[in-house]
């Protein structure tokens, strides 16, 4: 265990001391965290609405066909019942919800829509209630110009179409750049954890340090023990930096701020750090020259970076993309990290992720054992 223990410290003195490694591991991802949360992309969607319509009449279904019969795609509309589309603005899948009462522009009836904004899309809420308010304007100037309809017992005039009751619902961040950076949190665990052991052990392969090591009275279990638990070590370090760095610059809060979801983010980190470690292993395996490695690491890795929902959710991609996406090792790593930072998830809310980390890391595992050599 001692001789271990040193190889570790050694090889932490390594990482450390190497500027570039330190570069590409940290720096990378901050700066790309950094340019796509500035970016704000927030600002460049429509905006999903959901509507309750509680008066089921001709007035109603003016506002919902305005609303849905757009060529400009800055709303997506969907009727839904007030508790369906309550616990959706909650759960921050819309960014408004309008209710249109019973009895809705009806002789004596209530002529207010009521709508409820996300604070946490404000761009994106404020731009649904203008519309909804631009509708309302044109309705109510196409009834005042309609002659008023009078037959032997009943006269009536134009319908009245009224104002807005506005109100903000208050939640947890679930912006964009609250998206994104535990995204990268987990896209740096996976390049650290390939790319790290892929070209540590490529260079020692092709120096014959592996070689030497081997005839040492060094244990190859302890030299491997020593290699995982630096990554894993850098893996924790990274992980708290890059939180850290996404609370100062986008406001963004971790979980509920208690030590749990903290211990949670950790373990995470850990866990991830394991299975991309050794798929790591099983690729220096394959790729026994740095001219072989950088191709095979980049065709494993680039996949997983940019269909694994790091910068862009799932459902952007197309159908058939996404069913086979949803399974890969980082996806399952990036929802984990997302569900615990931003919603506050406990451990048995992310058992399925944990369940499909588990999984690749077995496979991963016995890829490793079959494919590692040390020469």
């Amino acid at each position: 265990m001692r001789i271990a223990l040193s190889l570790t410290v050694a090889s932490l003195k390594m990482y450390f001391r190497n500027r570039q490694a330190i570069f590409f591991s940290l720096f990378i991802p901050f700066l790309i965290m950094v340019i796509f949360g500035l970016l704000d992309f927030d600002r460049f969607s429509g905006a999903d609405v959901g509507i309750v319509d509680q008066a089921q009449n001709e007035a109603s279904a003016a506002i919902i066909l305005q609303l849905t019969d757009r060529t400009d795609e800055l709303v997506d509309v969907e009727l839904g019942s007030l508790g369906k589309e309550t616990e959706r603005i909650t759960d921050g899948e819309i960014d408004a919800m309008f209710v249109i009462p019973a009895g809705f522009a009806e002789p004596g009836g209530p002529v207010t829509v009521s709508a409820t904004t996300d604070e946490r899309s404000p761009q994106r809420a404020a731009l649904a209630v203008a519309l909804l308010d631009q509708i309302l304007g044109d309705l109510e100037r196409q009834a005042a110009s309609t002659p008023d309809v009078t037959d032997s017992s009943v006269t009536k005039g134009p319908a009245k179409f009224g104002t807005i009751s506005l109100s903000t619902l208050e939640g947890d961040d679930r912006s964009y750049t609250a998206f994104l950076v535990p995204g990268i949190v987990a896209m740096s665990i996976m390049q650290l954890g390939i790319f790290g052991v892929v070209f540590a052990l490529v260079q020692y392969r092709q120096q014959g340090v592996l070689r030497r090591l081997k005839a040492a009275p060094v244990n190859p279990a302890q030299f491997l023990f020593a290699q995982i638990s630096t990554r894993l070590s850098i893996s924790v370090f990274q992980t708290l930096i890059l939180l850290l760095v996404g609370m100062i610059l986008f406001d963004l809060a971790v979980g509920d701020g208690d030590v749990v979801s903290w211990l949670l983010v950790i373990a995470l980190a850990l866990f991830g750090g394991i299975l991309f470690v050794t798929m790591g292993l099983a690729i220096s395996g394959v790729a026994r020259t740095e001219e072989v490695a950088a191709p095979v690491t980049n065709l494993v890795s680039m996949p997983m970076m940019f269909l694994s929902g790091v910068f862009f959710p799932l459902d952007a991609l197309p159908g058939v993309v996404t069913i086979v996406t949803q399974f890969l090792p980082l996806t399952f790593l990036a929802d984990a990290m997302r569900a615990v930072v931003t919603d506050g998830s406990g451990i048995t809310d992310i058992w399925g992720e944990l369940a499909g980390l588990a999984a690749w890391s077995a496979i991963v595992f016995a890829a490793a054992t079959r494919l590692f050599r040390w020469e």
